[in-house]
């Protein structure tokens, strides 16, 4: 199975997975054959791309992190604001992702469309976070209150104007600011529930904070950031910047991680970086990448060096072990180009994100 982008995608490729409508209901089965059709209402959806099964993929698996029904029954809570039911769901995800201990590698790519990016966002924010606690030893009860600020960090955005939200220009200093409102939204919605965590309200409130005191909404610095809230950040930011949105194309995994890493200590904390970069490999399995000697392949398993995983020569098939294969040893992976000039822009956009 691999991934491939939905302007690569071609008539006649086999779905290797299903593409679920925005409502969480199938939209094309696995082992669907792809029509020039099917690719044009996909692209029209907003979807990013879809895994295939091919030849050349053969063997390649890739597992769902959590299941895909509860994934859709969280992105649907998050969309109804059904907090009873985001205790619920919470609770399943920690579940969920102890049953896995610390084998937990999240390599798979999100197949969301624009109108759902703010449900979808919520949950893969959640998943994400309660990951990097587990990767951080903390306890059953300290992640699901971590879960569920984290599932529930943009509830806020209930309050702003969509078309605010998803405008495709850069923001006025008057839109970014209003935008910024939407973590104190969030928190006084939930501080109208009295079972609701104090640490899970705070981690909400805060998730925008940056560690030199650059965020917002109170401008703290280190240690007076509350824990969730540095998790979450770290989530927040990786999740938007490696989505398609109305404004921006998505950023390539390693750019994520390498902006996250450039950041410890300024805008994020560094041991949740740390703790993230255990559970993220740098290249996904099932993504073509190209090497710095011009031959392009597909990642088929990660190694102890995050940088030199195996990888699929797609001229021949052949299996390329970087990290010990003597032919290769010379050869890495070529780092994309950014596809965003204006990073800044992008920046002040995923903030609100």
């Amino acid at each position: 199975m691999r991934y491939i982008s939905i302007e690569k995608t071609k008539p006649g490729m086999i779905l290797g997975k299903e593409v679920f409508d925005d409502e969480g209901r199938i939209l094309l089965s696995v082992n669907t054959k792809l029509t020039k059709e099917y690719i044009t209402r996909l692209s029209i959806r907003g979807y990013q791309g879809v895994y295939i099964e091919d030849e050349l993929s053969r063997g390649i698996k890739i597992e769902e992190v959590i299941s895909v029904e509860l994934r859709n029954r969280g992105a649907q809570a998050v969309k109804d604001g059904n907090i009873d039911d985001l205790k619920t769901i919470a609770k399943d995800i920690v579940s969920q992702l102890l049953d896995k201990d610390k084998s937990i590698s999240i390599d798979i790519q999100d197949l969301r469309t624009y109108d759902n990016y703010t449900y979808k966002h919520s949950v893969n924010v959640a998943v994400i976070s309660t990951i990097i606690g587990i990767y951080l030893s903390y306890d059953e009860e300290s992640l699901y209150e971590l879960c569920l600020a984290a599932l529930m960090h943009d509830i806020g955005k209930t309050k702003i104007d969509p078309a605010i939200i998803n405008k495709p220009a850069r923001l006025t200093m008057a839109e970014y600011r209003l935008v910024q409102e939407h973590a104190r939204y969030s928190y006084d919605i939930l501080d109208q529930n009295w079972l609701m965590p104090a640490r899970t309200k705070q981690g909400v409130l805060h998730h925008h904070e940056n560690e030199d005191g650059t965020g917002y909404p109170n401008r703290l610095v280190g240690d007076e950031i509350p824990p969730y809230a540095k998790i979450i950040h770290v989530a927040d930011v990786y999740d938007a910047l490696t989505s398609k949105r109305p404004y921006k194309k998505p950023y390539a995994l390693s750019e994520a991680i390498e902006y996250l890493m450039g950041g410890s200590n300024v805008l994020f904390d560094r041991k949740a970086v740390e703790a993230f970069l255990e559970a993220v490999p740098v290249y996904a399995k099932g993504i073509e990448v190209t090497m710095t000697n011009g031959e392009k392949a597909l990642v088929v398993a990660n190694s102890s060096n995050p940088l030199r995983p195996i990888v699929r020569l797609i001229s021949n098939g052949k299996d390329i072990d970087l990290n010990n294969d003597k032919d290769y040893i010379s050869v890495t992976i070529a780092p994309h180009t950014v596809v965003e000039n204006d990073f800044t822009s992008v920046y002040e956009k995923f903030e609100c994100d």
